[in-house]
């Protein structure tokens, strides 16, 4: 039976109470707050009982973006993820009645990765006399592009979360808050230890800090990787390019998709799939499949010439 008393506006922070329970990242939950505010806003709902939300409100909705606010289609499709994830929690708790919450469907295209020219020209070594902030994001790309580490949780790495002994590096603050520890080859371990040396970086420090000794804020290091690709010629500037990047030069080289889903923390392969198919990777191998080869046994009788008749 539907609860009809309910406020829109308490509902939600139920909502998010619960997903906090779960250990959602606050990040996501920043992300959920923009689009489902958007679509209450759009109804105006708040002190409106959630009983009256239904499959038309939503479309309404969906309408609306698309014309007063001038949305992208793969933007409008973001939005109604995370209303649609507060509309399906909403008739779990039976605060509305049950409507299926479609996904409106987009054109994809295909994610245009750092070549391998644009990798050479980006991780060559800066010159003697390059500044302190061309050289630390030199050695943020190298990082990186060596592991497809998101920008929050690149930042958050502490100099002791590096294990030099194992080539390992740990990392706490994830996506999913399920902590990672990621293997580090031999040339990026020396140019981190590099690095830690010439910044005379302690234990506790951040990895990549600012004057102070805080945690560089995100914005920061996205001006900073901006403005160094664009002094190295290369138009691309995203730093989740970088992960997008690692994650298909990860699987042509290895053609392990399991591991790669345990090193990019995706929940489960099907991710992970459809990662890599966005990226333009095929997970079929590139070989013709020849029954004739497996199941017909070799004639050993000499060949004939001429016709058969």
């Amino acid at each position: 039976m539907i609860n009809e008393n309910i406020k829109t506006k308490d509902a939600l922070e139920e909502f998010y109470q619960d997903k906090r329970s779960e250990n959602i990242a606050e990040s996501t939950l920043k992300t959920y707050d923009m689009h489902i505010r958007n679509f209450i806003n759009s109804n105006d709902m708040w002190d409106f009982t959630t009983s009256l939300i239904n499959k038309d409100q939503y479309q309404w909705w969906i309408e609306d973006l698309k014309e007063d606010q001038n949305k992208k289609d793969v933007t409008i499709a973001t939005y109604c993820r995370s209303v649609r994830a507060f509309i399906y929690w909403l008739q779990e708790q039976e605060y509305c009645d049950i409507f299926p919450v479609k996904i409106p469907k987009y054109q994809k295209t295909i994610k245009r990765c750092y070549t391998q020219e644009e990798l050479q020209t980006l991780l060559e070594k800066p010159s003697r006399d390059c500044s302190e902030v061309q050289y630390q994001t030199w050695v943020y790309i190298n990082l990186l592009i060596a592991t497809g580490l998101r920008l929050s949780s690149s930042l958050n790495i502490l100099v002791k979360d590096i294990d030099f002994k194992n080539g390992v590096v740990y990392v706490d603050v994830t996506k999913n808050n399920q902590g990672l520890a990621l293997s580090l080859n031999d040339d990026v371990l020396k140019i981190l230890k590099k690095y830690i040396q010439l910044f005379k970086l302690s234990a506790d420090d951040y990895l990549f800090s600012i004057a102070s000794g805080s945690r560089m804020a995100n914005h920061t290091m996205q001006c900073n990787v901006a403005s160094y690709n664009r002094a190295h010629n290369v138009e691309k500037t995203s730093i989740h390019l970088f992960r997008h990047t690692f994650a298909k030069n990860f699987y042509m080289q290895t053609k392990d998709v399991y591991t790669l889903c345990q090193v990019l923390g995706h929940s489960n392969i099907s991710v992970t799939e459809g990662y890599l198919k966005d990226l333009g990777v095929s997970l079929f191998a590139d070989t013709v499949y020849n029954p004739q080869q497996q199941f017909t046994k070799k004639d050993s009788s000499p060949k004939r010439r001429g016709k058969l008749r």
